[in-house]
């Protein structure tokens, strides 16, 4: 469990209040409560790492906070990288530790990410090593000399966060930058494709972009977003972007958030608004149709007045659940095209869902408990009042819909009733449901309407037969859930 204090755009659950930027301890650690950031990020093209300063502990305190950051104390591997770590992240008068040391073997020096660099820079006369000298650190001098001293010889050190796969780590945010839009403005810096967000909840003060780069938090729940509150957008999402794995709660009186021109990716986000403060779309797409198309996949819009605007470009939904809304999406522009499958709208209305022109249809969907028109062609569909050749006027029999409960159960005739194709022009990053598990399962007991094709379920997840008697979840035990789900489908239960 993470304790964090934050300024500057966000705040986060607080233990105490200090003058330092960030202030940061991971339980399991000696990290000081008085270990900062004082100067970075910086980049060497050479390295493809990152480097900071960081001060306010000893040795042991500042690698654990070095560690948070999701890097470690610095790693030298030869003369030019010593020269330009000295030049650009040591400076004048400032004798850092690095990651050298030896604490635990006494005589056997090694590096604290495990590096095998034999590199040395010792100043003449080094190392003078005791018992008691454990730790390297340079010693002030012009040319990037070491020295070996005790482990509270110096309050600060040198942090590496080293490349992965040959690219920019991820910028981590509270621990490596203190806000989101640090952790962007960084990212953009030093050409990292990825901004990391903990668990925990973010008040944005201003709005953010995010452009050719990835927005990641710790999960739906587990890391929330609250918008900016006024008119505008809160976030700006274009140029072959990504954002998923977190809540977005809109507070504006616009969308949440603006997609640009771009094959972005939206995925695990839930969009949510405060209603009084936010009535306008959750989203707005205003991309243009050449570049490339956003999909949105596995995601959950919820609570507001309607949740898509779509201006123009291409837009594709896949395993999304819309509910609880006034609508689904408005055509703003003149051009576009939406597909959606394998999705689930229910308690929708009053007005028509969809406001849409030709170029729209959904697939493979549920559709239940709304009320107002669809307003758009559907096919693969099934829900009360459904018309049409491929669709289906039928109950989809949710385990527990009131409380958003949207699996199948097995006797629902929605099992093995759609068209794999329709899935896969929603381009899928990978043939999953809602919940990650595998799609296009085929129940043997349940013809396929589909004929002479792997059968896909309707709706956002997939049935699994039941391979264990009682394990009604299909998790491999039997336990509490398991008798839960027995008591929703008592009277009810049909099995295969």
């Amino acid at each position: 469990m993470e304790f964090c204090i934050m300024k500057f755009g966000f705040t986060r659950s607080c233990r105490s209040v200090t003058a330092a930027l960030l202030v940061c301890a991971a339980s399991g650690t000696t990290a000081s409560a008085s270990v900062s950031v004082a100067a970075g990020p910086y980049y060497n093209p050479a390295t493809k790492s990152r480097y900071y300063k960081i001060t306010g502990g000893d040795w042991t305190q500042l690698r654990a906070f070095a560690q948070s950051m999701g890097g470690d104390l610095a790693t030298i591997e030869d003369a030019a990288e010593n020269t330009w770590v000295r030049n650009t992240v040591v400076g004048n008068n400032s004798k850092p530790f690095i990651g050298l040391n030896d604490a635990l073997t006494e005589g056997s020096l090694v590096w604290a990410d495990g590096s095998s660099s034999a590199f040395r820079a010792w100043r003449v006369g080094e190392p003078q090593n005791t018992a008691s000298k454990d730790y390297v650190r340079y010693d002030g001098q012009a040319a990037g000399t070491w020295e070996i001293v005790t482990v509270a010889f110096s309050p600060e050190a040198v942090v590496e966060i080293k490349p992965v796969n040959g690219e920019q780590a991820p910028i981590r945010v509270p621990s490596e930058q203190p806000t989101i839009p640090a952790g962007i403005l960084a990212a953009n810096q030093a050409d990292a494709k990825e901004v990391v967000l903990a668990s925990g909840t973010y008040t944005l003060t201003s709005d953010i972009s995010v452009f050719g780069r990835t927005l990641r938090g710790a999960g739906v729940g587990q890391t929330t977003l609250f918008m900016p509150t006024g008119s505008s957008p809160g976030m700006s999402v274009g140029g072959n972007a990504a954002v998923q794995d977190l809540t977005i709660v809109n507070r504006s009186s616009g969308p949440s958030a603006v997609v640009f021109s771009g094959a972005n990716r939206i995925r695990r986000v839930e969009f949510t608004s405060t209603l009084g403060t936010a009535d306008g779309p959750l989203l707005e797409f205003s991309g243009s149709s050449s570049s490339g198309t956003t999909v949105i996949d596995s995601c959950v819009f919820n609570t507001s007045e309607y949740a898509l605007e779509h201006e123009y470009g291409e837009l594709a939904v896949l395993n999304t659940i819309f509910r609880d809304l006034g609508a689904v999406s408005k055509n703003g522009g003149s051009s576009g095209t939406l597909r959606m499958s394998n999705c689930v709208f229910t308690r929708c209305g009053p007005g028509p869902q969809f406001q849409f022109g030709p170029d729209a249809f959904v697939s493979n969907s549920i559709f239940w408990n709304n009320t107002g028109v669809i307003g758009t062609s559907v096919r693969y569909c099934i829900g009360a009042g459904i018309q049409g050749p491929t669709n289906l006027d039928a109950d989809p029999k949710f385990v527990n819909d009131a409380g958003n409960d949207f699996r199948l159960r097995p006797d629902s005739p929605a099992i093995d009733r759609g068209a794999v194709a329709d899935f896969a022009a929603c381009l899928p990053e990978d043939l999953v449901d809602f919940a990650g598990n595998p799609r296009a399962i085929d129940v043997p007991s349940v013809p396929n309407y589909t004929a002479s094709v792997t059968p896909i379920d309707l709706g956002v997840f997939e049935f699994t037969p039941v391979a264990c008697p009682g394990d009604l979840n299909g998790d491999g035990l039997v336990e509490d859930s398991d008798f839960q789900i027995f008591v929703v489908w008592y009277n009810q239960l049909v099995c295969p």
